[in-house]
């Protein structure tokens, strides 16, 4: 069983994300404590909001008093209601939430159901709740309750999770079910840098990302449409905003993922670089052979071609180490018209040629390990953009995805980290 703990100063937001999933028959409400029950016996939005605000103290020194974590367990566990309320009260009362207003709704929204819990960090006192070592603390906790309870223990499931994941059937009805658990999946193991870069990774689930831009009341916002495909990377689905899909997958999560990305992939590159040469050197003749060397040694390619059959894009990818880097990321001598020039005419091999790739009995280093990015409240969508994409539903317009696309995107990303700098410097 997995936890996600965020700490928020919006208790709208966190509230109404739950209330919004209930409303649209993708959540219920499983348990409430400290909060107040009308005559009918259920709990609305606003009551829960403002039984949780009059406990708030007027003058709170706590910035982000507001909790809000999910308890993910294995998809392949089935545990009954009782179960499930039974574990969220043993782990609020673990953490030391036991005295807390909480309240906690089962989601059923993608193939894996889990539970969300809304409370707060501050008592009627003001006093913040301890926080530290949170995470520390909840792992343990979840470990705890994985044994007590008989669950699949949560390392089990991050060895698997990967392979296990299956390819969007359009053919069935729970689509968005399926986008939604490979983009978790794929969103927490992988580590990539542009959009081009997680569309190779996507591929290979039969899916595909596009950024589209709308206006409301004349400002303009960015998002995500995941479009389910073919084999052969043709659109086979309606295109599904990520504000529909849940927090997590949507422009802020994957621009955050992107921006953390590019200090974890570094000590990977000169490894995958390596491989990727050491694969050349055996002067492939065509494509297929190419793929072969790259398998062998623990890499997938993603091979982006025109109409012309000109190849205009080529990723590399390691499942193992979740990384994902394209030909130019490696270097120069890596980028997509090389391999394009080489498979045209594999007669003349540049990659031989010591004075531009190295010596080749240079020894391959074992891939070093890249460590985890943590998982945070930047890693999680803004709940205004979620507002925005629903109250514009009808006015995105995708605007494709091809390579100037992707150096566009990179380039406002570095603006973006420019402001962020001068703001902090204030």
């Amino acid at each position: 069983m997995i936890a996600k703990i965020s700490a928020t100063e919006n208790l709208g937001g966190a509230i109404g994300y739950n209330f919004k999933k209930v409303e649209k028959g993708e959540a219920s409400i499983l348990l409430a404590q400290g909060l107040f029950q009308n005559r009918e016996g259920t709990y609305t939005m606003a009551e829960v909001f403002a039984d949780m605000q009059a406990v708030i103290p007027e003058k709170c020194r706590t910035k982000k008093m507001v909790f809000h974590c999910s308890l993910n367990p294995h998809p392949d566990e089935k545990l009954s209601n009782e179960t499930l309320m039974q574990i969220a009260r043993e782990y609020m009362e673990a953490l030391g939430y036991g005295k807390q207003p909480y309240i906690v709704f089962k989601h059923n929204d993608i193939a894996r159901e889990h539970i969300h819990i809304v409370s707060l960090r501050v008592d009627g006192e003001g006093r913040k709740i301890n926080d530290k070592f949170e995470k520390r603390r909840s792992k343990k906790i979840t470990d705890a309750l994985e044994k007590r309870f008989g669950l699949i223990p949560s390392s089990k499931v991050a060895d698997k999770a990967v392979e296990e994941t299956p390819k969007i059937d359009t053919t069935q009805r729970n689509i968005k079910k399926q986008v939604a658990s490979a983009l978790r999946i794929v969103l927490k193991h992988y580590r990539f840098c542009s959009l081009g870069e997680l569309n190779a990774i996507l591929s290979k689930y039969n899916l595909a990302v596009e950024e589209v831009k709308t206006e409301f009341r004349g400002k303009k916002y960015d998002g995500l449409v995941y479009v389910p495909t073919d084999e052969k990377g043709n659109k086979a689905g309606t295109p599904i905003h990520a504000s529909d899909i849940g927090r997590g997958v949507g422009y802020t999560a994957v621009q955050n993922r992107m921006q953390k990305s590019k200090q974890a992939i570094k000590p990977l590159v000169p490894t995958i670089r390596g491989k990727v040469l050491q694969a050349m050197r055996t002067s492939p003749n065509t494509e297929k052979e190419f793929r072969q060397r790259l398998e062998e040694q623990g890499l997938r390619v993603v091979i982006r071609k025109n109409d012309n059959g000109r190849i205009y894009g080529i990723t590399f990818i390691d499942d193992e180490q979740g990384v994902a880097l394209n030909g130019s990321r490696l270097g120069k001598g890596y980028a997509a018209n090389i391999f394009n020039t080489y498979f045209s005419n594999p007669t003349y091999n540049p990659f031989l040629d010591e004075m531009l790739y190295g010596n080749p009995s240079v020894r391959l280093e074992a891939s070093p390990t890249v460590q985890p990015l943590q998982s945070d409240t930047e890693n999680t969508d803004n709940l205004i953009d979620e507002l925005i994409e629903d109250m514009a539903d009808g006015s995105f317009l995708p605007t494709g995805n091809d390579d100037w696309k992707e150096a566009a995107w990179q380039r406002k990303l570095r603006r973006q980290s420019k402001v962020n700098l001068r703001q902090k410097k204030r």
